[in-house]
């Protein structure tokens, strides 16, 4: 009987023993297979994170040649427009300016018909002021649709090309005004050229871009979410000095708000009708 008990704890034991061995190793099994799907799930993540670095970082390149490109397309038309000005400046400038100088001198050995040569010298003069006119108002292809179309299909563009969202706010009546050739130009140059500064520089991922009309005035405000600008921004720079300068010529005026890490707004008012003395004081004389 005593054996019995014995072999019955001896038996007890053992078996403790194989189920806590059993135990042990089913344990270690779910632990290494725990590991085993951990290690799966950080190379996952690992994975997902270069695919995710790598995106961004083709995002932020594609962004930079969206920007290269828009500003490479900015400068060739203004090239472009240089050159037809330096054409038209060159010769039938020059012509001009030179009868002008021939009529002063004619005048000066012909009294009796300096009264006609006066008028003669006058529609020279009307027409060199015209001639300076032309060459600045050269307006963009786009707009020969209207101003409405040249906005709508710019804003289209740069969101395709960049991939920043874009959203145009525009009042009822702004596209219901004729703010006249050279507003129109400028207006879109400068929004063209916004635009193209926010691609390059600003790593922004939302752009608001608001027209509204205001009695005698249109304004233009184009605001992102971007880096901003530094305390002192360097206007060359950041595309801004061609965009003031743009600006300044349509006889309007040109607002910075901006502060690093908040984004920036650029705001600009133009005229809906520039004085015809104004605008030709804004024109380089013709030599």
């Amino acid at each position: 009987m005593k054996y019995t008990a014995q072999s019955l704890h001896v038996d007890l034991i053992t078996a403790g023993a194989l189920m806590l061995t059993v135990i042990a190793l089913a344990l270690l099994w779910r632990q290494r297979r725990l590991r085993a799907v951990m290690e799966r799930l950080q190379q996952a993540l690992a994975t997902e994170e270069r695919a995710r670095a790598w995106a961004e970082q083709s995002a932020l390149e594609q962004r930079t040649r969206v920007g290269q490109l828009l500003a490479q397309q900015d400068g060739l038309l203004e090239a472009e427009r240089q050159r037809i000005a330096r054409d038209i400046h060159d010769d039938l400038g020059q012509n001009l300016l030179a009868l002008k100088m021939d009529l002063a001198i004619l005048s000066r050995g012909q009294p009796r018909l300096q009264a006609q040569l006066h008028q003669i010298e006058a529609h020279i003069t009307a027409s060199l002021s015209s001639l300076r006119a032309i060459i600045h108002d050269l307006r963009p292809a786009a707009l020969a649709h209207g101003l409405r179309s040249a906005v709508e299909s710019q804003v289209i563009q740069f969101s395709r090309l960049s991939g920043i969202a874009c959203r145009l706010d525009a009042d009822q009546q702004v596209y219901s005004v004729a703010p006249g050739a050279k507003v129109d130009a400028a207006l879109y140059r400068v929004l063209q050229e916004s635009l193209s500064n926010i691609a390059r520089h600003a790593n922004a991922t939302q752009v608001e871009i608001a027209l509204c009309h205001q009695p005698s005035r249109l304004t233009l405000t184009v605001s992102d979410n971007g880096v901003g600008l530094p305390a002192r921004p360097a206007r060359d720079g950041n595309g801004l000095s061609g965009i003031a300068d743009r600006v300044a010529r349509a006889g309007g005026q040109f607002h910075v708000d901006s502060r690093p890490g908040q984004g920036t707004a650029l705001s600009m008012s133009f005229p809906l009708d520039v004085p015809a003395h104004q605008a030709e004081q804004l024109i380089p004389e013709a030599k």
